[in-house]
């Protein structure tokens, strides 16, 4: 049987109150927030850390980092999730691990992929490559080795301390 309800009484509407004050109940409001326009870049920072296989890697996030490692004789660069168990770091299964042909192909593609983020409305920080151990690219178009890194100014002595003279004659 449903449950009986109360009809009002025709002198209930005369007695209603109308209050223009507004509910007591808060409104929520929002906290200003801060401005959002560039995301905080950590500074870049040239030295790498050493990992307990002996291979460095830097750190992009509390979790992810790059590392340089060696499998099977090559060279990887990899990008990985590390996780924390009994006070060791170890890798999770999100990751790649490129050789350097590939990564080498990754580093060439990124003023594209910087030009197409412009394009969606994304800006990213460039970075500073203010080191001295920057690769040089010859005449030719192939890297120099390490060792083989010019200045602007000792390439000019250089020349002039091989070049031969005609004066020798």
């Amino acid at each position: 049987m449903p449950p009986r309800t109360k009809k009002r009484s025709p002198d209930a509407e005369s007695d209603l109150v109308i209050d223009n004050n507004h509910s007591s109940k808060r409104t929520k409001t929002k906290a200003p927030k801060e401005s959002k326009d560039l995301p905080v870049v950590e500074p870049y920072v040239s030295e790498g850390k050493t990992d307990s296989n002996g291979d460095r890697y830097w750190e992009i996030s509390k979790a992810r980092r790059v590392t340089i490692s060696s499998f099977r004789g090559k060279t990887m660069v990899s990008i990985r999730e590390y996780y924390e168990k009994d006070g060791q770091e170890l890798p999770g299964k999100k990751g790649i691990a490129l050789p350097l042909d590939q990564f080498s192909s990754l580093v060439s593609l990124l003023p594209d992929i910087e030009s197409a983020l412009q394009e969606s409305g994304e800006s990213i920080p460039r970075p500073s490559y203010a080191s001295g151990s920057r690769m040089i690219v010859d005449n030719e178009g192939e890297d120099c080795d390490s060792g083989d890194l010019l200045d602007a100014g000792n390439s000019r002595k250089n020349i002039e301390a091989t070049s031969e003279d005609d004066s020798d004659e």
